[in-house]
């Protein structure tokens, strides 16, 4: 029995679940209201992803340029507690690697790209006998057993069928930009906690002599309208004497606001929701985009599963059980990313001590240090 999925959104997430349904043989199409084009300011943008999806970028023959993170420093910028982790504590060869938005998409789309109607948009669906009808924005109608949507938070068509369990604005927004670091090691990660800021260090397209680094500076709104290139010199001074270091911004600042949220539901009757259509996280941890690929993932597994049972991939039964193997595992990710970020927007003393010595604690206890690791790497599950 021939079935086909209609992916609604080509961004990341909805090129890689096309690429995963092309390893398994299923037919797809993906809808991208928006036209592959890189705006000037795209390479500024980047994306880390785990160990475990980029094993599977390398098993469905995904390449393009990327830098290892090896080890990741953590340090309490308020105290003296610092935390580090080597992927050699767990037998790993990387812990991460750091892909710039516009390399990584445009591989994905090279894979994709004659499944790909780019210019269109599904603005509406309906059950139908043999599966789901999308309507588009220009008139035309398609057929498929099964419609994802992988359009991105405030999707309309996730928003058909699901509601919000969890939703907070940080009332925060992230700067992110390019720098050149030459005293820091262009295999390392850094993660400064900062009163009510966040401050993150990846190795960036490291191809050359320059280390050049992406940041992803999370700090309170007001401050974001006061940054500039033309005082930035100034704020990065208390992160360039935790760190020891000379910062030199080489891009222009891009800013979003941070917030997160979770749908009480990812599928209906030939409907299921994906990546960020379905939940979105605060950055710090660095698993958004991590999330979403095990979502595709996954899903795929059960579609292929429902496939060759020759069962209808559509049916609510067979996508229930992808929703329950990843909705808990991604809220408790919400969740504790929220714990933590709460817990270091502490201005309490206190809070600070007991921050300074858990983090100097669980430094010391290596087979703590080794789950944290197998479970950020996607390798284990908590």
């Amino acid at each position: 029995m021939s079935q086909s999925v209609l992916i609604s959104g080509g961004g990341i997430v909805g090129s890689f679940l096309g690429l995963e349904l092309a390893a398994r043989e299923i037919p797809f199409k993906i809808i991208e209201k928006k036209p592959f084009a890189p705006s000037i300011n795209d390479h500024i943008r980047s994306l880390t992803l785990n160990l475990s999806a980029c094993e599977r970028l390398d098993y469905l023959g995904v390449t393009t340029i990327s830098s290892l993170i090896q080890r990741m420093k953590v340090f309490d910028g308020s105290g003296s507690g610092k935390l580090s982790f080597d992927c050699g504590e767990a037998n790993i060869d990387f812990l991460a690697k750091v892909f710039s938005f516009n390399d990584l998409r445009e591989a994905l789309l090279r894979k994709v790209e004659s499944s790909v109607s780019v210019g269109d948009e599904i603005t509406s669906f309906k059950r139908i006998d043999s599966g789901i009808q999308a309507s588009l924005s220009n008139g035309s109608i398609l057929e498929s057993n099964l419609l994802v949507i992988a359009e991105g938070r405030n999707s309309n068509l996730a928003q058909s069928i699901a509601s919000e369990n969890f939703s907070k604005d940080y009332e925060q927004v992230a700067k992110t930009f390019l720098v050149e670091i030459p005293e820091l090691n262009r295999k390392e990660a850094i993660q400064v906690f900062h009163e009510k800021e966040i401050f993150a260090l990846m190795p960036y397209r490291n191809g050359t002599e320059i280390n050049q680094f992406s940041v992803v500076w999370s700090m309170p709104k007001d401050l974001a309208l006061d940054l500039s290139l033309a005082n930035i010199s100034t704020h990065l001074q208390k992160f360039e004497k935790k760190l020891s270091c000379n910062i030199k911004v080489i891009s222009e600042l891009l800013s979003f606001p941070l917030s997160a949220h979770h749908l009480d539901t990812y599928c209906d009757h030939g409907v299921c929701i994906i990546a960020d259509a379905a939940h979105s996280i605060h950055p710090l941890a660095g698993q958004g985009i991590n999330l979403g690929i095990s979502d595709a993932i996954i899903l795929a597994e059960e579609i292929e599963r429902a496939a060759n049972s020759n069962k209808d991939i559509g049916q609510l039964a067979f996508l229930k059980k992808y929703e329950l193997r990843r909705k808990a595992l991604n809220a408790s990710m919400i969740k504790g990313v929220d714990l933590l970020f709460n817990l270091f927007q502490q201005d309490n003393p206190y809070f600070r001590l007991g921050r300074n010595f858990g983090l100097k604690m669980v430094d010391k206890f290596s087979f703590l240090k080794k789950n944290f690791i197998l479970h950020a790497s996607g390798i284990q599950k908590i």
